[in-house]
C-alpha cells in the first residue's frame, strides 16, 4: 500500500471518528434535553406562554338608611399591554384607536413587561382597539366608583382614585373597610402574543365590606337643592346644611355648596372638595344665645320671667362697647332671644360667670370633634378658661370669640330638642360613639324651647323659617367674619339659622350656614328660608302631619308674604337631587309638560315641592353638575 493510500485512509478514519463523536455528543445532548433537563425546559416554555397579573377587587358599596346605593363600583374596560410583544409597525393604528399621540404610546411601550395604556375608557373605544387584534394588547376590566346622586353627596362621600383607593370624604376615612382584597390571575398566550383559552385564578378577588349610613338620600337631595337655591338667591359664596334626628343623633343630611360631582372630580378645584359642614369653622353669632340663657336658668339667680335692662342699645364692658342693632329697654329672657339682644346676653353671662358659661358650651359639644367617622373634622375653637376675661365672657355669650362647625351647631340644638340630653351625632352604622349624657334638666330645656318658638314667631327674628302648619323653635345668627390680620373683615358676614321642628315634639334639627350673602346679611332673611324649604319638604316625607289645619294656620298671626308662600304648598313631587332620566320618568307618570335647563342633577324646580299640580301642567327643572 502506497503512502498516498495510507494518508487517505487515515483521513477517512479521522473524519469518521469525528462524525461518530458528533453523533455521540448529539445523542448525549438529546438524552440530556429529553430526560435530564426536561422539567426545566418545560417550565421555561410554560413561563413564556403564561403571564400572571393582579386583578383589582371592587370596593364595598355605601348605602343610605334604607339600603339605597350612594356609591358603588361598576365594571369598565381598560387597555393594557405586554410591551415586548407589541409589533412596532402596529403602534400607529393603536395610538389612533386610543386617541393618544404616537410618541406617548411609544414611551409607555418602552416598558417590556405589563403596562397600562388607557384606563377606564369608553366601551366604544375599547371595542375599536379589540377589533385591531394586535399581539400583546389585551382588554382588562377594572372597577370605577359611581355616585348616583352626584353633587348632592359629593362632599360627604368624596371620591376614589384610579388605583381604587379613597382620596376624600367617607371613601377616604372608611377606606380600610371599603377596599377589597385583590386577586391574582394566570393568562395563557400563543407565540404571537394572542390570548389563549385556559386562564385561571390563582387567587380570586374579594369585594370590600359595605358601609351603611344613617343618611336619608331623599332628605339629602332636599337639603342640597334648598341650599343651592338659597345661595343663588343671595349671591352667596357658599354654605352648609346639617339635618339631624335629635332622638338618636342620626345625621339624615349633610350638604355643602359650592357642589362638585365626584364622578368627574378632576373637573373641580381641590378647594371645592372639602366638606364644609365638618371642616369649616365660623363665629356663630346670636345662635349661641340660647345656651347662655340655659346656663343662666341652671342657677338660682335667673328665671324665665327675669328681666334685664338692655341699656337702650349701648353698653361698655371694660374698654369694649357692645351694641344692639335695635336698641331695647327692659326685656325678659324670652325677649332676649326673640329680639336677639347682645347687651342682655352679655349681662346674663357676666352675672353667672365664665365657668358656668364655658361648661355649658363644652357640654353641648362645642370645642371638640363629634367623631362621626369623617376625616378633617375640626374641633372648633373654645378658649381655655384662663383666657376668659370680662370682655371674652360678654362677647362669647352672643357668639363672638368662639368658632364652631355646622355639625356642632346641629348637635347642640339637638340637646334642647332632646329635653336636655346630649346624644352624639351618628353617621355610620356600627361606629362607636360617645354615650349620651344629661346636660341640663328637662324643665330648663323645655323652657328654652318655648322661648325659641317666640324667636321664630313674627315677634322674633326667625319668622321666615316657619313652614305652613308647623311651629319652629329656632334662632337666627348674623356674625362678621374674622379678617386675615385680626379683627373683622369689612362687609363679610355669616348668616345662620338653627332650630327644631315641630317645636313640641321635634323630629328634625336643621342647622343652616350661609357664607358671605350679598343681598342681605341677616340670618332671618338668608338662612331661615332655607330651613323652611327643607322642613316643608322633609316633614311630610317622614310622615309628620301638620300641627294645624289650613284654616287654623290662616288665623295664626304670621307675616303676610310668608302666608302667601306657605299657602301654595301641597302635592308636587319632590325632584331635588334626581337625574334627568328619573325626572323624565316621573314627569311622564304625572302627565306634566317638562321643561329642562342644564344637565346633571336637579337643584331647582318650579312649581316648588308640595305645590298643587294637575295633569298637563308645566313643570320646569334646573339641573347642574
Amino acid at each position: 500500500m502506497s503512502k498516498q493510500d495510507v494518508f487517505f485512509r487515515r483521513r477517512i478514519e479521522a473524519v469518521t471518528a469525528c462524525i461518530v463523536l458528533a453523533l455521540v455528543l448529539l445523542t448525549v445532548r438529546a438524552v440530556d434535553l429529553q430526560w435530564g433537563q426536561a422539567n426545566k425546559l418545560k417550565q421555561l416554555a410554560e413561563n413564556q406562554r403564561q403571564r400572571q397579573y393582579t386583578v383589582q377587587a371592587p370596593r364595598g358599596p355605601i348605602v343610605d338608611t334604607d339600603g339605597r346605593i350612594l356609591a358603588e363600583s361598576i365594571q369598565i374596560p381598560s387597555i393594557a399591554a405586554t410591551g415586548r410583544d407589541v409589533p412596532k409597525d402596529r403602534i400607529g393604528v393603536l395610538a389612533n384607536a386610543l386617541g393618544m399621540p404616537v410618541s406617548g404610546l411609544n414611551k409607555r411601550l418602552e416598558h417590556k413587561g405589563f403596562v397600562w395604556l388607557a384606563r377606564q375608557i369608553d366601551p366604544a373605544k375599547a371595542r375599536a382597539v379589540a377589533e385591531l387584534e394586535i399581539p400583546g394588547i389585551r382588554q382588562e376590566t377594572e372597577w370605577k366608583r359611581f355616585n348616583p346622586l352626584g353633587p348632592a353627596t359629593g362632599h360627604l362621600l368624596g371620591f376614589v382614585g384610579i388605583d381604587g383607593r379613597g382620596l376624600e370624604g367617607l371613601e377616604y376615612s372608611q377606606n380600610n373597610v371599603l377596599v377589597g382584597q385583590s386577586g391574582r390571575k394566570n393568562l395563557r398566550r400563543d407565540a404571537r402574543g394572542h390570548s389563549l383559552p385556559g386562564a385561571y385564578w390563582l387567587k380570586k378577588p374579594k369585594m370590600g365590606d359595605k358601609v351603611a349610613l344613617y343618611l336619608d338620600a331623599t332628605i339629602q337631595g332636599m337639603a342640597y337643592a334648598a341650599l343651592a337655591e338659597g345661595i343663588r338667591t343671595q349671591h352667596a359664596k357658599g354654605g352648609s346644611v346639617v339635618v339631624m334626628r335629635p332622638q338618636d343623633g342620626a345625621v339624615l343630611a349633610m350638604v355643602s355648596w359650592p357642589g362638585f360631582n365626584p364622578n368627574n372630580y378632576r373637573r373641580f378645584k381641590p378647594g371645592q372638595w372639602r366638606n364644609r359642614a365638618v371642616t369649616d369653622v365660623f363665629e356663630p353669632g346670636s345662635v349661641l344665645k340660647p345656651f347662655a340663657v340655659a346656663a343662666a336658668l341652671q342657677t338660682d339667680r335667673w328665671k324665665r320671667n327675669s328681666v334685664i335692662f338692655c341699656e337702650n342699645g349701648s353698653y361698655r364692658v371694660a374698654d369694649y362697647v357692645i351694641h344692639d342693632v335695635h336698641p331695647e329697654g327692659w326685656l325678659d329672657m324670652t325677649g332676649l332671644l326673640a329680639r336677639s339682644s347682645n347687651i342682655c346676653a352679655a349681662k346674663v353671662a357676666l352675672d353667672i360667670g365664665s365657668l358656668k358659661l364655658r361648661n355649658m358650651l363644652e357640654s353641648v359639644g362645642f370645642g371638640r370633634r363629634a367623631g362621626i367617622g369623617l376625616s378633617g373634622e375640626s374641633p372648633g375653637i373654645l378658649l381655655p378658661l384662663e383666657r376668659w376675661g370680662p370682655v371674652e365672657t360678654a362677647t362669647i355669650a352672643f357668639g363672638q370669640g368662639v368658632a364652631i362647625t355646622p355639625l356642632q351647631l346641629a348637635a347642640a340644638f339637638s340637646v334642647l330638642a332632646n329635653g336636655g340630653t346630649h346624644v352624639s351625632p351618628k353617621l355610620i352604622r356600627g361606629l362607636d360613639v360617645e354615650p349620651s349624657y344629661r346636660v341640663m334638666s328637662e324643665q330648663i330645656a323645655r323652657s328654652v324651647m318655648r322661648m325659641l318658638v317666640h324667636a321664630a314667631s313674627p315677634e322674633g327674628t326667625g319668622a321666615k323659617a316657619v313652614p305652613a302648619g308647623y311651629r319652629v323653635a329656632g334662632k337666627t345668627g348674623t356674625a362678621q367674619k374674622p379678617g386675615p390680620r385680626g379683627g373683622y373683615a369689612k362687609g363679610k358676614f355669616m348668616a345662620v339659622f338653627a332650630g327644631a321642628v315641630p317645636a313640641d315634639a321635634p323630629k328634625l334639627v336643621i342647622a343652616v350656614v350661609v357664607d358671605e350673602p350679598q343681598k342681605s346679611i341677616y340670618g332671618g332673611t338668608v338662612a331661615a328660608p332655607i330651613f323652611r324649604r327643607i322642613a316643608a319638604a322633609a316633614l311630610p316625607y317622614l310622615g309628620v302631619p301638620p300641627e294645624f289645619s289650613q284654616q287654623q294656620w290662616q288665623n295664626i298671626p304670621v307675616l303676610a308674604h310668608e302666608k302667601a308662600h306657605m299657602a301654595s304648598e301641597g302635592e308636587v313631587p319632590q325632584y331635588y337631587g334626581k337625574s334627568l332620566r328619573e325626572v323624565r320618568r316621573m314627569a311622564s307618570q304625572g302627565g306634566y309638560q317638562l321643561h329642562v335647563h342644564g344637565s346633571g342633577w336637579v337643584v331647582r324646580q318650579k312649581p316648588v315641592a308640595l305645590s298643587r299640580m294637575a295633569r298637563g301642567d308645566s313643570l320646569e327643572v334646573w339641573l347642574d353638575e
